[in-house]
């Protein structure tokens, strides 16, 4: 038995514990959108910024604090909008600045916030600072990171100055003819990465984060922050021993070009200016800064502090898959809650843009919403996820993804069983749809006894509990370890405590006993316990629930409320 105190939120006053109130992105849910896919205004088959404000009533009624759109900026679309040309403007496939100020008045008027994805390792090479930086046109001349060839082959032709890859395979250097000199690009070649050592660079994204602040925007996540700095010493990076084809990213240890210590330094230079102008801007909103960054987890730790609000926990993506168990489970919660620095605020990720659906990646959803919807912290959800929407199979003739592996979970927002979901007007969406749109889309989920989205509603209307918010959490593992069980213990005896139970067995029936003296027993007795949510099909009683005997079929779990006594 292990559990953590959640002491942020918690004072000692004349001897009693007292909660203080929680900020939104701490007790909310922020909900992620692929605006391609949520919802098309227009029938053009790509989903914009009008679309979104037409589903705000659905969002809001999710329960939800705010949305995180991915880039949505002026984009020549070669990574779709990760390719960045004017960072102060909106792509025509999306709508104009206009459309998004009316997002975020709709958005404010439904208590939902705007976060928008910030982009800092490089633009697209259509900017226009990358075209004056290729003419060496002042002040941009170093705005990117420039090298000389390390010399010519015999045909001629310029030698890169050194190994590096890109993430896209390949080179990590593209040549300009116009300027005679390799430019790094850590991603596409039209994604020309920025030369940080410049300081004009740090007060250009220091203004760009302005600029949206002053239209309201609620905070940004930060993209790939790991490869902002390179070694500028150029040495060549070793070999992994990955058995990959050379040109392939992980073939290299990326000891030069990631995770250089510059890196949390300058991050917190924009953490210090968000925290700035939320102060300045007097109306008590707290601006949020999320980083993404996938690197082992004592170096993630590093992102806290003065360095961001929180770092990306991505433990149930790189941890978990479709065979884990219990202990597996447990082993993703606590190797985030147990190396978290003091003061450090814990966030739980179950899927985004770039990965596999959870549906399909631990072949459950209703249940992996369960996990994690009620531990301390902050839960970021992405679209579709409070449906059970899975991967869909694009074939290969119909790919558009430049990495070649992002686009089935980037399908269209399944809303109806009507052509295309519900998605688009038009004669064809950008991807093609989920064939299972017929039974897994807002409408059905909305009408039917039990749904996931049922389920996913009444978790987040469940996270203003007292208990959700600052009791103490407790985890345990039993039936052969197959089994998580984990208890929020809520600070004062008079609160009800709440208690989340899943079987993470594929075909195993388990009667579980979770009362005092049992193997994995809480540390106090349960007492008056409800049934409060339970999964789909599961068939637990809703009435006379007992915590020393209950069953629990296949991928069955629970939510159970309960008066937690120490003995």
């Amino acid at each position: 038995m292990r559990h953590l105190s959640l002491i942020a939120g918690l004072v000692l006053i004349a001897g009693a514990v007292q909660a203080q109130q929680l900020d939104w992105w701490q007790t909310g849910v922020i909900y992620q959108i692929y605006p391609r896919s949520y919802k098309d205004s227009n029938g053009d088959g790509i989903g914009d910024i009008n679309g979104i404000i037409s589903k705000l009533d659905y969002i809001a009624s999710l329960g939800v604090a705010a949305i995180w759109l991915s880039p949505i900026y002026k984009s020549p679309m070669a990574d779709f909008g990760y390719d960045i040309s004017d960072f102060r403007d909106i792509d025509p496939l999306f709508g104009t600045l206009d459309d998004f100020k009316l997002l975020v008045a709709e958005a404010k008027s439904r208590n939902l916030g705007i976060i928008m994805d910030m982009v800092p390792n490089h633009s697209s090479d259509e900017h226009e600072w990358f075209v004056k930086s290729e003419q060496k046109i002042e002040p941009y001349t170093d705005y990117y990171f420039w090298q000389p060839a390390k010399g010519f082959d015999p045909n001629g032709a310029p030698i890169p100055p050194n190994n590096w890859l890109s993430v896209f395979g390949g080179s990590a250097w593209a040549w300009s003819e116009l300027r005679q000199e390799f430019y790094l690009h850590q991603f596409h070649a039209k994604q020309p990465d920025f030369n940080y050592r410049n300081p004009a660079i740090v007060q250009e994204l220091k203004d760009i984060l302005t600029f949206w602040y002053d239209l309201g925007v609620y905070g940004f996540r930060w993209d790939a922050v790991t490869h902002m700095f390179e070694d500028p010493a150029l040495p060549d990076e070793p070999v992994s021993g990955n058995p990959v084809d050379p040109n392939d990213y992980n073939y290299l240890k990326h000891i030069y070009t990631q995770n250089l210590p510059e890196t949390p330094y300058t991050l917190s230079l924009y953490k210090a200016h968000t925290d700035e102008y939320s102060l300045n801007a007097g109306d008590g909103l707290h601006r949020v800064m999320m980083l993404e960054v996938w690197n082992p987890i004592e170096e993630v730790m590093q992102y806290y502090r003065n360095v961001s609000d929180f770092p990306f926990n991505f433990r149930f993506l790189t941890t978990m898959g479709a065979y884990s168990n219990g202990r597996d489970a447990e082993n993703a919660i606590r190797g985030w809650v147990d190396n978290i620095p003091d003061n450090g605020w814990p966030n739980w990720v179950l899927g985004n843009h770039d990965i596999s659906r959870v549906g399909s990646r631990l072949q459950l959803t209703d249940g992996a919403i369960l996990t994690t919807l009620l531990l301390p912290g902050t839960s970021i959800n992405y679209y579709g996820e409070e449906l059970g929407m899975v991967d869909t199979y694009i074939p290969p003739e119909e790919v558009v993804d430049p990495a070649g592996y992002r686009d089935p979970p980037r399908t269209p927002m399944q809303w109806d069983d009507s052509q295309f979901a519900g998605f688009t007007t038009g004669p064809k969406p950008w991807l093609r749809v989920n064939d299972n749109y017929l039974t897994v889309n807002v409408a059905a989920e909305e009408a039917a006894d039990e749904s996931v989205l049922k389920i996913f509603r009444k978790l987040v209307a469940l996270r203003k509990e007292p208990a959700i918010q600052f009791g103490t959490l407790h985890t345990t593992v039993v039936s052969y370890e197959l089994v998580l069980a984990y208890a929020r213990e809520a600070v004062n005896a008079t609160d009800r405590s709440y208690m989340v139970v899943l079987n993470w067995s594929h075909d195993q029936t388990h009667v579980v006993n979770l009362s005092p003296g049992a193997f994995g027993a809480f540390p106090f007795e349960i007492t008056n316990p409800t049934v409060e949510i339970r999964t789909i099909g599961s068939d637990i009683p809703y009435d006379n629930f007992d915590p020393s005997a209950f069953t629990l079929k296949p991928r069955a779990g629970c939510v159970v409320s309960f008066n937690a006594v120490r003995k």
